[in-house]
């Protein structure tokens, strides 16, 4: 069957069906909006050879979601969704053709390919703490040291703004808070959830629905996409309460349907993906580069872990700075007793 021309879908029918979508663009903005990081610091714990790389090369790191010191970080946000979707479909009593109960089984299966099959969209983090002298932090670095890098952060709509951006020309980089909370957690699939589920149980949009099923902007498999993203977008922040006291932010590096960059060009430049080792694999990741070249990251402070001889640290770090001509950054040590 030929492929219907846009024009000859009834423009009535289409606007009932754009009402789902300015729905979850609503949900999406309400997202943003929310989880705006506080208009101050946020530190990003390293190594000695992460401090030096990003210093020297102007740059952070986003390292695959997947690849993660904790790979079952990723699993914990699509359980809570799981069972969010089990839930409502085994108390559902909406009949077998209904459009709300195939997309939730749509839903709970597309994001089982996506975990469970390893039918994975690139999804790459930056980890940061509200706090830049946390003992749990250091402790993850043992005798060998560490150091925690204060980063300015501006609240511009959940995004880094005008500080960094994403190399990759088809990614945008966001700011979200790492959620802890059980009860939380399952609200916040709710809230996106149940507004969708609702729009769609009205008998009008239903029907429209299945009149633009094949519409390349408006049609089904578009829903089901962009239910799929925002819900993504939070499920990527959830986080086991046992890790609350990290404090965590996550700078979230990834092609989102309703937040695209100017630069996008469709395809036609490969994304530059970059490998590192650790434990003998190989882990993806993409930079985070100044949004003009000529700029510096935006660098507050560096401290060195409790570990390391405050004096000489403090002397290297001032050194390095001045050789890559950052200025006004705060050195010191941690002040914290750590024995091993």
């Amino acid at each position: 069957m030929p492929q219907k021309l846009l024009s000859e879908y009834d423009k009535t029918v289409v606007a009932s069906v754009e009402a789902v979508f300015k729905e979850i663009s609503v949900i999406q903005q309400r997202q943003y909006s929310d989880e705006a990081p506080p208009d101050k610091v946020l530190f990003h714990y390293t190594s000695a050879e992460g401090l030096k790389g990003i210093i020297e090369n102007n740059q952070l790191w986003a390292t695959s979601a997947y690849y993660l010191n904790d790979s079952a970080e990723m699993f914990y946000g699509y359980n809570v969704l799981r069972e969010v979707l089990d839930q409502w479909l085994s108390k559902n009593t909406r009949a077998e053709d209904s459009i709300t109960l195939g997309l939730a089984r749509q839903l709970r299966s597309s994001f089982d390919d996506l975990f469970e099959k390893r039918l994975l969209k690139p999804i790459y983090l930056t980890c940061f703490c509200e706090e830049d002298n946390l003992l749990s932090q250091w402790r993850a670095y043992g005798q060998s040291g560490g150091y925690s890098i204060g980063f300015r952060v501006l609240p511009k709509i959940g995004i880094f703004g005008e500080r960094l951006t994403p190399e990759p020309n088809i990614y945008t980089c966001r700011w979200t808070k790492v959620e802890y909370e059980r009860t939380k957690q399952v609200e916040i699939c709710h809230n996106i959830l149940d507004p969708i589920f609702a729009s769609l149980d009205q008998p009008q949009v239903a029907q429209a629905i299945r009149e633009v099923s094949q519409h390349p902007f408006v049609g089904y498999q578009k829903l089901l996409t962009a239910t799929m993203d925002i819900l993504l977008e939070e499920i990527v922040r959830f986080k086991s309460e046992a890790f609350k006291v990290e404090k965590e932010w996550r700078a979230v590096v990834r092609q989102r349907e309703f937040l695209k960059q100017g630069t996008d060009d469709g395809g036609k430049t490969p994304v530059p993906v970059y490998f590192r080792t650790s434990h003998g694999m190989l882990v993806p990741y993409v930079k985070l580069v100044p949004w003009q070249p000529d700029k510096k990251l935006p660098l507050a402070c560096i401290r060195s872990g409790p570990t390391l001889e405050t004096t000489m640290a403090t002397v290297a770090i001032s050194m390095m700075l001045e050789k890559n001509k950052f200025s006004r950054v705060r050195v010191q040590g941690s002040g914290i007793t750590l024995r091993y």
